[in-house]
Parts: C-alpha cells; structure tokens; sequence
C-alpha cells in the first residue's frame, strides 16, 4: 500500500514522494514502525495553519472532513475521510493545512519515532524496513 508523504529536501522545502507502507505484492514480509504515542485532533472548517514543519514524523488517517495540505513548493493534496498519509517535514519550510467543507477535521495522529523512508534508501535493517513474519 502506497501512503503520501511529506518530506524536506537538502534546501529545506517540503515535497511529496510515495512511501510503500504495507507488504509488497507475493511477499510474506510487512513494514514495521515503532511508535511513540497517539492523540485524536481536531479542526473547525475554515482553520488555517501557515508554513511549520511537524516536531516528530507523524501518521495521520482522517476519521471525517476535508484537509488541504500545501507544501512549501505549491503543491496541494486533499486528504478526506478514511485516507491515511505521512506528516514527515520535521525540519525546513514546512507545510500549510487548510481545513475544507462544513464539517469538522477529525484526524488520528500517531507519532513515530523515526521517519518512514522510502524503500531502497537505506542499508540494512533501518525504520520502517520490511521484515520477515
């Protein structure tokens, strides 16, 4: 399963990529990811958050409403109910979040301890690595 995911580039601006969360096709390995806590947030419409990075790589999966999330290049995605994406900005311009429609922006936040790289980045056994089951 592919997630969107919000990362920083080496001249500080924000930028979506693909992280593949789940496991891969004819695989019998799945992702793992430590955790450090989880907190339910929640936006009115028409909330408006200007330019931050996050203070720790995040998973969020929207349980109602309608969120803009802008990185710092301009581009835009819009996350809805039972979507789930990567908050993984923790240093540089950031992003801004822009709650849509009528209703209220109910999100599930689970922290994590380490960023969610995506796959081919890293040697050995790193966060987010596939592991045999």
């Amino acid at each position: 399963m592919k997630l969107s995911s919000l990362y920083t580039d080496d001249n500080g601006d924000s930028y979506f990529e693909y992280v593949e969360s789940a496991n891969p096709p004819d695989s019998k390995k799945e992702r793992v990811q430590d955790v450090v806590h989880w907190q339910i947030w929640e936006t009115q419409p028409g909330h408006f958050q200007d330019f931050k990075p996050t203070d720790a790589p995040r998973c969020c999966a929207m349980l109602s409403g309608k969120m803009e999330v802008t990185t710092s290049t301009g581009e835009k995605r819009y996350f809805a109910r039972g979507d789930t994406w990567l908050m993984q900005d923790v240093s540089g311009k950031g992003h801004a979040i822009r709650t849509m429609g009528w209703e209220p922006c109910t999100v599930l936040l689970v922290t994590m301890k380490e960023i969610m790289t995506p796959l081919g980045e890293s040697e050995g056994r790193a966060p987010g690595e596939y592991i045999q089951r």
